[in-house]
């Protein structure tokens, strides 16, 4: 075995080093992600508009809908009959039913609370929390050119990050229609203040 292994050392070489390098490129790209945590859950708000297709312009509504003031959620009232853009429809559909989200990031868990549960929360609105994680969307393509990572598909998600590192957040239903990639409002970070 030993002398078989010294004849063939440099095929046997040649096979490992791509090997190791495919092993630590892994690594460096999914290790970092099991480390970020933050010590702050947060509240998001997400909308359909009551079919099976995209809500048009959702995305806008929440951010008209929602806001913080003084660390308080506050519910807007939303013009429906605007017409902005002069295209004779409305801005917004007013078939619109928006959903609050509690994201707990210890089980990255999401459950929906009433409007009530909400407002009593406190919340800091800016989107890093207050040790330094932030909520970010990536859309990450693949066009199967590396076979080990490769497969010419597409995903689009938000994630917990810090610098270059990122852990995917399990968003409520994500595989509905109230769901998409222009289909989340970030509101706050829960932070203490108030039981």
């Amino acid at each position: 075995m030993k002398e078989l292994l010294k004849k063939n050392f440099v095929i046997i070489l040649a096979f490992l080093l791509p090997v190791a390098l495919i092993v630590i490129i892994a690594l460096s790209l999914y290790l970092p992600s099991l480390f970020i945590s933050t010590d702050y859950n947060f509240v998001y708000t997400a909308c359909t508009d009551g079919n099976d297709y995209y809500p048009y312009r959702c995305d806008d509504y929440l951010k008209l809908r929602y806001g913080v003031e003084n660390n308080t959620l506050v519910q807007k009232p939303v013009d429906y009959t605007q017409d902005l853009n002069n295209d004779g429809k409305p801005d917004y559909n007013a078939t619109y039913t928006d959903r609050i989200f509690l994201h707990d990031t210890e089980k990255n868990e999401s459950r929906e609370i009433t409007l009530a549960e909400a407002k009593a929360l406190t919340l800091n609105s800016l989107l890093t929390s207050p040790d330094g994680i932030t909520v970010s969307s990536h859309d990450s393509r693949s066009s199967g050119e590396f076979f080990p990572f490769g497969g010419g598909s597409s995903s689009y998600g938000y994630y917990l990050t810090k610098g270059n590192s990122r852990s995917k957040l399990n968003i409520i239903n994500s595989n509905k229609s109230y769901y998409y990639q222009n289909n989340f409002q970030f509101i706050g970070w829960i932070v203490p203040g108030r039981s």
